[in-house]
């Protein structure tokens, strides 16, 4: 599999020139790796980009117990890594390999290049950023809607 016609294939790259998906895929490195390979570790800083090409990725927490909690799964065509990686920050969660899985990772010195708003790349490859945000939001509001759901029963005392 081609890195570029991958991301080329990505909605959210539909903004960026052939040049741009050519810089994206060069600062990128494309690995295979066994299941339950951790990826970020929570409570600790994400050095990295990263994007699933092939496989499942398992996003969770440790809570206070110890007990680990899923939060969502990553497919194929999603980043993950962003939050820790943009804020510099310690990750909340965890991410790990569910299965064998095809990852393209870029380090953190190339996002930064990337990323800068001053220049046209760097606009285009903060709305890539931006759209996987969103989608993680949606995510989020979602599976606290489905843990309100079970705490209050079918949602009726939900509407005030």
């Amino acid at each position: 599999m081609l890195l570029r016609n991958f991301l080329r294939s990505l909605p959210s790259f539909q903004y960026l020139s052939d040049a741009d998906v050519d810089h994206v895929a060069a600062a990128m490195r494309v690995e295979e790796y066994a299941n339950h390979h951790v990826f970020i570790y929570q409570d600790k800083l994400n050095k990295e980009l990263f994007l699933l090409l092939d496989g499942k990725v398992k996003v969770g927490h440790y809570g206070t117990g110890g007990r680990y909690y899923t939060l969502k799964t990553i497919q194929p065509g999603e980043f993950f890594g962003i939050p820790s990686l943009s804020e510099g920050k310690p990750a909340s969660t965890t991410c790990q390999a569910d299965g064998p899985v095809t990852v393209a990772s870029m380090p953190f010195s190339a996002y930064l290049l990337l990323y800068q708003p001053d220049s046209d790349i760097g606009c285009r490859f903060q709305f890539v950023i931006a759209s996987q945000l969103a989608r993680d939001l949606h995510d989020r509001h979602d599976a606290l809607r489905r843990l309100l759901a079970q705490v209050y029963g079918d949602g009726t005392r939900l509407n005030p």
